[in-house]
């Protein structure tokens, strides 16, 4: 059995909507560290839960490519009608990618679908790259590496639940701290000036990418949204007499732990901190009230709305005293083991609307070039289709975007479609990865601020890579 002290409980407990509080605050403050504070800086983590298929996603463009993808995926290609001249995977449809160095591809040429035409127009543009074939490792492998057990490999790597873990925080479900959070932790030992309130924000999900040994995940709402916790308020509850008024008051002082006491300090202290929460975001609502709405319009969808309400938190940094944010968000809908025709291109729409307008809001604040927007997915998903759909992977293809990226390139590397290549599994041709989520994540750290030893600290296994990071930042 495992006990904690009164001081392990408050710093562990994750507790309520708004994350981080006053007294948490001052907890874990270790040896002051090195991270450039210096201006404003955020970046935006979108996870796409359930596994995005990149092979469905970055397309191959030329002749050749794109016969060999098709003889692989005829059910796929038959789900997306792409016989049809209006199809979006008709290879006349497909909209290319000006890729900086094309040499490196030996021919080959990439575009997207359709749906993803905001997102082409920003790599186009020198606005977006593409991090090819990324995901869990913990050291170089190749497919013969995998298959003879001679390098040490992820844990749970087909795991939807894990992997979306290993993304966030480089272990499999129940890991504490995730790299987000790890961010904002080497930013608050670094400045004594930022609040830590505001430092990590989810417009999601209360997701372990947020948890820092400091920092702690306070939720925003969704751009015309409210997170509605304050009932007191409310005088559609409890009556509206003069009986209602005093028991709406009692309300809010139970609500808020006002004057609570008992004799359990663990109880009083989460207690404290339930109610600090609700005031919390009661203090952000007036601030977000009170600031000048951005003209950008947001789509009705969830993944729009979650950007739109990073984009109003972006508004507040001066208000709110930070200059450097970690944001996140999620989009669920990618385990498509079946009909992908239909329903990939919906997530994708989903997310070039949502990623379109949260650049124009950028471009309307005037921080676009101090903001990087990037996805993560559980995995990608098996090159061999299994009908009209496609099982579990594991390396993908990501996008990273924002006015300081080194865009209209491909960073990392996109295989050649033929299962025989080493970096496919014989089994269902899933892509090994050949960039870590560590290199990955750490070029975005480095780009944040953090010197070379927080990185380190925050990714164990970078020096048993060639490169410690990419260069897309």
């Amino acid at each position: 059995m495992t006990y904690y002290n009164r001081r392990q409980f408050i710093t562990r407990s994750t507790l309520g909507f708004a994350g981080a509080t006053l007294g948490l605050s001052m907890l874990s403050q270790g040896a002051a560290r090195a991270a450039n504070v210096g201006g404003y800086k955020a970046v935006v983590g979108i996870m796409l839960k359930g596994g995005m298929d990149n092979s469905d996603t970055i397309l191959p463009k030329d002749q050749d490519s794109y016969d060999a993808l098709k003889g692989l995926r005829q059910g796929i290609f038959t789900s997306h009608n792409s016989d049809d001249a209006d199809s979006s995977r008709n290879r006349d449809n497909i909209l290319e990618l000006n890729v900086g160095t094309p040499a490196r591809f030996n021919g080959r040429r990439f575009g997207l679908p359709r749906e993803l035409s905001g997102v082409r127009d920003m790599f186009n543009a020198g606005e977006a790259a593409i991090v090819g074939n990324v995901g869990p490792l913990l050291e170089p492998a190749t497919r013969d590496d995998f298959e003879q057990g001679r390098v040490e490999l992820p844990k749970r790597i087909f795991s939807h639940n894990d992997q979306q873990s290993t993304w966030m925080s480089l272990g499999t479900e129940g890991t504490r701290l995730g790299w987000g959070g790890q961010f904002a932790d080497a930013v608050l030992a670094s400045d004594a000036t930022a609040n830590p309130l505001y430092t990590a924000i989810t417009a999601s999900s209360p997701d372990v990418f947020l948890a820092g040994q400091r920092a702690r995940a306070f939720r925003v709402p969704g751009v015309g949204q409210s997170i509605d916790i304050d009932a007191g308020e409310r005088r559609s509850y409890l009556g509206r007499g003069g009986d209602g008024d005093e028991a709406r008051v009692k309300l809010n002082a139970y609500l808020r732990k006002q004057a609570f006491d008992h004799a359990n300090v663990f109880r009083r202290d989460s207690s404290g901190m339930a109610g600090r929460g609700i005031d919390n975001q009661i203090a952000y609502s007036e601030r977000a009230a009170a600031a000048t709405p951005l003209t950008t319009i947001f789509p009705n969808t969830g993944l729009g709305r979650q950007l739109g309400g990073v984009a109003q938190a972006i508004s507040l940094r001066g208000a709110l005293s930070v200059s450097r944010q970690v944001f996140y968000t999620a989009q669920g809908g990618y385990d498509t083991h079946d009909t992908q025709g239909r329903r990939l291109p919906e997530r994708h729409q989903e997310l070039n609307d949502a990623m379109a307008a949260f650049r124009a809001a950028m471009v309307e604040l005037g921080t676009w070039n101090d903001v990087i927007l990037f996805t993560m997915s559980d995995f990608g998903r098996s090159m061999v289709g299994n009908g009209d759909g496609s099982d579990h992977g594991w390396g993908g293809h990501h996008f990273v975007a924002g006015g300081s990226v080194r865009g209209g390139e491909i960073y990392g590397d996109i295989p050649e479609i033929d299962t025989g290549h080493p970096q496919y599994t014989r089994q269902r041709g899933r892509l090994i990865p050949t960039t870590s989520v560590e290199q990955h994540a750490a070029t975005l750290g480095r780009w944040f601020g953090l010197d070379d030893g927080e990185l380190a600290r925050i990714f164990p296994n970078l020096g048993r890579f060639e490169r410690s990071a990419l260069n897309f930042a």
